[in-house]
């Protein structure tokens, strides 16, 4: 025991001393980085004065109508005042210097210069990125340039201005003098760099190497991060010195060029510097905190002791109690279950995702490890679908194949009951299914029935524990099944309800084909998918010529039977593809997908020939009934909606009716016909 309360004080004194050599750390990494993003903002700041003195100067008149001689004071008074300007010069518009800070360079003729030739091409000022710049003396610089032009935009010459980076170095440098000053830091260990946007180094506070050494390319993690992320540190190891660094990062994001360039900031600082004064305290800290500990070692011994028996005592009894308790929370969770199981069935839509959801509530309440759902056909005990859930080849096969002499003598899919095995090994070794982890344990089976028929069987196998597969299903997990049986039954009767009264809404009652909404919904259907893909639909009106002489001579029933065989013939007529239905008295509307012009006669000619050619077999004897037919084609050429197609296959209707009827017309597009002509139809 003793040496067990030494381990575990050593233990969490290693984690007080990693917490705060941890907290610390954090801690002067984050003022580093507050240290990074002010310093980016300040020279942000600066390049941004620069750029917009370029801007004003190359839009003010100055440039336009002065001398060279004037020009060239300007912008040598202009670089005096601002020093961070190495060199200032104008061009005229062949590139050729007229005016210049400094006019003794090599070349006055920087018609070949890139950053004339992108002069002309810009229409305000653009910073070019950092880089060793011959006009700045072979030093990491920067160059501001901006076009000069007329007042009618025609191009005059350009500014070009170079900005020396170590003149900017003053901010990074009283960013360093300034963490110089504080406690925790140790100035021979600081150092900043100041990267392009390639990774260049254009500003060094010791190597001053710019220009010299890209970073990205020596394997810098934190100058990768720099150009992707917002301002952060990261710990790594020097790739030359191989001492362990902390560095802080923060982007200069030059937003206004164009494009906009992002450099980098980064300060270093040694790792072992920042905790060299941490690790001392911590030494003495830990030294008095052992001086006394060590008495409280004894105390807590004696406690200790004290506390075992009681412990013991109310942890006996603490066990009993979370038995009692786990019971009865148990069988409430249970009870919630099947409420909630009861609300979810109700809720489910199509018959596939009911007996899916059914196979995985029966699974999840009863802990089965495999859980299969079988479906018969109607009274035919024959298996039309088998649902599996969690079960590899062998456990199917082993359900699939049981024998169920042993549950009474009757087969599993007739027995209406509650089947519920246990210690099944020896049973699957005396079929010849080989023994093995997959095999089944334990077993529950619960029919399922709906409407007062037998439907289906729901399977379950291997109670799984929090320990171990259990060797039998308890009665709770009975009781459970059994009640979500009965609400998958009421479930199933109410879906196959539904089902029944949408199909009674869609159809019509007399004839069985599709009423009128719903011809109109699936015309408007088939519309709209003929627009994606610019296949043709055809559309037919079919009218039983003479019907009301059938129905005043022979009476409704008679008219009825007619009605009903006029409805089969058209219905087998039909292609596949193809929506017949009933759109008034003895009217009927059909819609072919996929039929066109060329097709479209022999198509109606079909329709006609069934009605017309074989006579009607009635109560009062055989009938010749004819039919007339109108049909109009959607096409891409000619793209019309449900109402105008209709309109055009009734107009078309009119004319073979009016031609004396039992024959087809067809309007093939709506150029062959008026709108007058249409008003006819009604």
């Amino acid at each position: 025991m003793v040496v067990l309360i030494a381990l575990l004080t050593l233990l969490f004194l290693g984690w007080a001393i990693y917490t705060v050599q941890d907290k610390f750390l954090q801690s002067s990494s984050h003022s580093l980085v507050q240290a990074a993003t002010k310093a980016a903002g300040k020279l942000d700041m600066m390049i941004l004065g620069q750029y917009r003195d370029i801007q004003l100067l190359s839009t003010t008149s100055i440039t336009q109508h002065q001398t060279p001689e004037t020009l060239t004071k300007y912008l040598r008074d202009m670089a005096q005042t601002h020093p961070t300007y190495q060199w200032i010069g104008i061009t005229d518009s062949h590139g050729r210097i007229v005016a210049a800070t400094d006019m003794s360079k090599p070349s006055l003729d920087r018609s070949q210069s890139h950053w004339f030739q992108l002069a002309r091409t810009i229409a305000g000022a653009r910073i070019l990125d950092g880089q060793i710049d011959d006009e700045s003396g072979g030093t990491s610089a920067f160059t501001l340039i901006a076009p000069r032009r007329s007042p009618d935009g025609r191009f005059l010459g350009a500014i070009a201005a170079v900005v020396g980076v170590p003149s900017l170095m003053h901010l990074l440098d009283d960013t360093m003098q300034r963490l110089k000053n504080i406690a925790w830091t140790d100035g021979s260990h600081l150092e900043y760099q100041l990267l392009n946007e390639k990774g260049n180094v254009i500003g060094d506070s010791t190597l001053r190497e710019e220009g010299r050494l890209n970073l990205h390319q020596v394997g810098y993690l934190s100058a990768t991060l720099a150009g992707k992320q917002a301002p952060g540190f990261i710990q790594h190891t020097h790739p030359q010195r191989g001492t362990s660094l902390i560095t802080a990062y923060a982007q200069v994001n030059i937003a206004y060029a164009d494009p906009p360039l992002r450099w980098s900031i980064l300060i270093h600082v040694d790792r072992d510097s920042l905790l060299t004064p941490i690790h001392s305290f911590l030494r003495e800290l830990s030294f008095f905190a052992t001086l006394i500990l060590l008495p409280l070692f004894g105390l807590v011994l004696v406690m200790m002791k004290a506390l075992h028996g009681e412990w013991e005592i109310a942890r006996h009894e603490s066990h009993r109690a979370t038995q009692a308790e786990a019971a009865l929370t148990k069988r409430t969770e249970t009870l919630h279950t099947l409420l909630v199981a009861a609300q979810t069935l109700s809720a489910q839509q199509d018959l596939d995702g009911l007996l899916h959801h059914i196979l995985h509530l029966a699974k999840e309440n009863s802990g089965a490890r495999y859980a299969a759902l079988e479906v018969y056909h109607d009274n035919v005990h024959r298996t039309t679908r088998f649902l599996a859930s969690g079960i590899d080849e062998p456990a199917a096969r082993a359900i699939q194949t049981i024998l169920l002499n042993q549950a009474g003598g009757e087969s599993l899919g007739q027995e209406n009951g509650v089947i519920r095995l246990h210690h099944l090994t020896e049973q699957w070794a005396a079929h010849g299914i080989p023994v093995d982890p997959a095999s089944l344990v334990s077993f529950l089976s619960v029919s399922i029935r709906s409407q007062d028929r037998f439907f289906g069987r729901l399977y379950l196998a291997n109670k799984v524990t929090q320990l171990d597969l259990a060797e039998s299903f308890s009665e709770l997990d009975e009781q459970a099944v059994l009640t979500l049986a009965g609400q998958a039954g009421t479930a199933i009767q109410n879906l196959q309800l539904l089902h029944d009264s949408k199909e009674q809404a869609r159809h019509d009652s007399l004839t069985g084909l599709l009423n009128h909404s719903t011809t109109l919904t699936i015309l408007a259907q088939e519309l709209s998918r003929a627009q994606r893909s610019h296949d043709p639909v055809a559309v037919l009106i079919a009218d039983l010529d003479h019907f009301k002489k059938v129905n005043d001579t022979y009476g409704h029933p008679v008219g009825d039977l007619v009605l009903q065989e006029a409805a089969r013939r058209l219905r087998e007529t039909a292609r596949r593809s193809d929506h017949v239905g009933r759109v008034g008295g003895e009217e009927f509307l059909i819609v072919a997908p996929n039929c066109d012009l060329n097709a479209l006669q022999e198509c109606a000619e079909r329709f006609r020939i069934a009605i017309s050619d074989r006579p009607f077999d009635t109560t009062s004897g055989p009938l010749t009934i004819t039919v007339s037919i109108g049909a109009t084609i959607w096409s891409a050429d000619h793209p019309l909606n449900s109402e105008h197609l209709r309109k055009m296959a009734d107009y078309a209707l009119y004319r073979v009716k009016s031609r004396g009827r039992n024959g087809i017309n067809i309007v093939p597009h709506p150029d062959t016909i008026s709108a007058e002509q249409l008003k006819k139809t009604g």
